[in-house]
């Protein structure tokens, strides 16, 4: 590669770099040179309790004087770490060098099970018998592991006099005891020296699984899916030695950042170069926090990644205060109407609605005699969209769009979360929930506290804006709650512990739901809008694959319920089934009272949305719009402890095909609904509830 074609190709990259600085990467870059030991060198335990990197240089490290290449040791995803790490016994071996891991060589002996067994009395009920030698007789002489013990106790642990008192005559050959005595010493050796092995290797594991967000760093990168759309992702890597023993400041002396060469192919390294002058011994700093995080207590909670502990008390006092503070809270009186003041009715003769769409189930579904497909958006009656809409100014009296403006209120998660809590504080049916670009500090503050008062931590983290499960994780440790965010913006929710199960699996409920605007005057647009909001009868179950448990958090097919969009089993149930299964599995409770719970929680949500001003809510603003608008919904729905719904989130234009496959009627009610001279109104409303 020829270096003009190098700065073509970089120019982006190279915007952040001082230009005297890019020939002397070029160069580096195309003879793959590390050369960063010329200059520097690894300290441990001076000044850190860890290793360090300083300068080595008589003359020392000059600003702006040279770059360094950077390897990277490890690239990986969070959802593949583990996996790579269990293949990987090298890279395992690096990483716990580098992180300074230790290991404890002793294997904790597991928790004996007691059979009772009133036959046998041990003469020695004190003596302690390795929990190995006792499986290892129970198996040869064919008894519970319990009377293995005893006959273990009664003959001081003696393994063949044990078996002998169990299995053997007691004039049994000398000589094939004493055979048999070394073929079973030789397999408990190796039975523990195995199984101690294996423990330490998972323990290890472990460690570097909390311990890689301290010297992990991510970039993104661009990916056409098989569609042929770009989409970003993410990728996170561990510097070398070299990089990773760089330190936290402040105010920094290193400039350290990923750089992607496309040269022999693309490949990913850091670099690392001097912003001020470092004299000899001086250590290497750069600032472990990201730029767009500016606020001295959001700074501190960042920081709680890797400095285990401090600022703790502050923190949590943030944390108190923001629990404290209440909103001043009034009453919301839900503006909905059961039936409309004004609604118009097909009339013999009148020409077909049409209807414009870039909705796939939705054009292909349209069975309504009244309702025609049509290609132009100015000539259409009723439009809908699958994608965002924002010319809401272009609409015409008469349309109908199937989106409300701003209604990611409710449809982004931390927008939903922000609406509750400004509308109705803490509610039980919604999970407590933080966002992690703004609520960095309240969010740390919180786990910590339940630290402190010895409440478990258990957190979902999801991005602010996709479905279908994607980046989502389970976390117990603070660190990757934290690193997260590093990808996009998340939320932190509190996981749901004690899920409702169905024949001990976890699910959650799928409901789809319509709001609707309609002029309380048609004639007089500026006499506002009146509203409807209504759950479809019919709803979907969405089952997990193996039961739950409070563990395996990595485990997707026991601890989430979306299966339609990977290489998994799927569960369908119909809701009527799922309701009569339901009742006989948990006595006492009926469905009629937990939905009425559930269409409860979901008029407050939109309550509040539509009395709400924007960008909060997405309530009328002073302008009179000729239009009016309506918006499907997919809610989903879990239940915990006693019944009681918790509202997970709201999805935006949820692809309903297998909908129309259970109900062949399913679009034409939503479209008569919208509009009554679509269809029959009276059957279609039959379908939902109108809450």
């Amino acid at each position: 590669m020829e270096y003009k074609q190098f700065l073509q190709i970089h120019q982006y990259q190279l915007a952040n770099i001082p230009e005297s600085l890019w020939e002397p990467l070029f160069k580096k870059l195309v003879q793959d040179l590390f050369d960063a030991g010329d200059s520097l060198e690894l300290h441990y335990g001076d000044p850190l309790d860890v290793y360090s990197l300083h300068v080595k240089k008589e003359d020392g490290l000059k600003k702006h004087s040279d770059i360094f290449l950077i390897d990277h040791a490890w690239t990986t995803k969070p959802e593949t770490s583990k996996a790579q790490l269990l293949d990987n016994p090298q890279l395992v071996e690096r990483l716990t060098s580098m992180m300074d891991i230790q290991v404890d060589e002793e294997v904790e002996e597991e928790e004996e099970e007691k059979v009772a067994d009133d036959e046998v009395v041990s003469k020695n009920p004190d003596l302690e018998v390795d929990e190995a030698m006792v499986q290892l007789v129970a198996s040869q002489g064919e008894v519970s592991e319990h009377r293995a013990k005893i006959a273990l106790q009664n003959e001081g642990g003696d393994i063949i006099a044990a078996l002998m008192s169990l299995t053997l005559h007691p004039d049994h050959d000398a000589k094939g005891l004493k055979n048999l005595e070394d073929a079973i010493g030789g397999q408990v050796r190796r039975d523990k020296e195995a199984k101690a092995a294996e423990k330490k290797k998972l323990d290890t594991i472990d460690k570097i699984m909390i311990e890689m967000w301290k010297f992990s760093q991510t970039y993104e990168y661009a990916v056409v899916d098989p569609s042929g759309q770009t989409k970003k992702e993410s990728a996170w890597y561990i510097m070398d030695e070299v990089g990773s023993a760089m330190g936290h400041s402040e105010t920094p002396n290193c400039i350290c950042a990923p750089f992607i060469y496309v040269g022999r192919g693309t490949v990913s390294y850091s670099i690392i170069f001097p912003i001020q002058d470092i004299p000899k011994g001086g250590m290497l700093t750069r600032d472990f926090i990201p730029a767009d995080i500016k606020d001295p207590e959001a700074r501190k909670a960042y920081m709680q990644v890797f400095n285990d502990g401090k600022d703790a008390a502050e923190l949590i006092a943030v944390y108190e205060t923001a629990k404290l503070e209440s909103n001043e809270i009034t009453p919301i009186d839900p503006p909905f109407v059961k039936a409309l003041t004004n609604h118009r009715l097909a009339k013999k003769g009148a020409r077909k609605l049409r209807l414009y769409t870039t909705t796939e189930w939705v054009a292909t579904n349209c069975k309504l005699d009244n309702v025609e497909l049509c290609d132009s958006e100015d000539q259409a009656d009723m439009l809908w969209f699958s994608q965002d809409f924002k010319d809401f100014d272009k609409l015409t009296k008469g349309q109908k769009i199937n989106q409300f403006e701003n209604e990611s209120c409710v449809t982004f998660k931390q927008n939903l979360a922000a609406l509750v809590k400004l509308a109705y504080g803490q509610v039980p049916w919604s999970s407590t929930t933080y966002n992690l670009t703004t609520e960095l500090a309240p969010f740390v503050g919180h786990y910590l506290w339940n630290q402190e008062h010895n409440h478990r931590n258990l957190w979902i983290c999801k991005p602010w804006n996709l479905a279908r499960g994607l980046q989502i994780t389970i976390q117990e440790e603070l660190a990757p709650l934290v690193r997260l965010r590093d990808t996009g913006p998340k939320i932190a929710q509190e996981y749901i512990q004690t899920p409702v199960l169905y024949e001990g699996r976890k699910f959650d409920l799928r409901y789809i739901v319509l709001l609707k605007s309609s002029f309380k005057d048609e004639n007089d647009p500026s006499k506002g809008y009146e509203y409807q909001v209504m759950v479809y009868k019919m709803f979907w179950i969405r089952l997990a694959n193996q039961p739950f448990a409070l563990e395996d958090y990595d485990n997707y097919e026991k601890h989430f319920t979306v299966m339609n969009y990977g290489n998994y089993n799927l569960t369908q149930l119909l809701y009527t089934q799922f309701i009569e299964n339901f009742e006989k599995e948990h006595a006492g409770k009926k469905w009629t009272d937990i939905q009425a719970d559930i269409n409860e929680a979901i008029k407050s949500i939109f309550a509040a949305a539509v009395t709400k001003p924007q960008p909060e809510g997405m309530g009328p603003t002073d302008k009179v719009h000729p239009y009016e608008a309506f918006s499907v919904y997919g809610i989903d729905v879990m239940l915990k402890d006693e019944c009681q719904p918790v509202v997970v989130e709201v999805n935006f234009s949820p692809d309903c095909t297998r909908a129309c496959k259970y109900d062949p009627d399913f679009l034409n009610n939503i479209l008569t609904v919208v509009e009554p001279r679509a269809g029959n109104l009276e059957k279609a409303l039959g379908a939902f509830n109108v809450l």
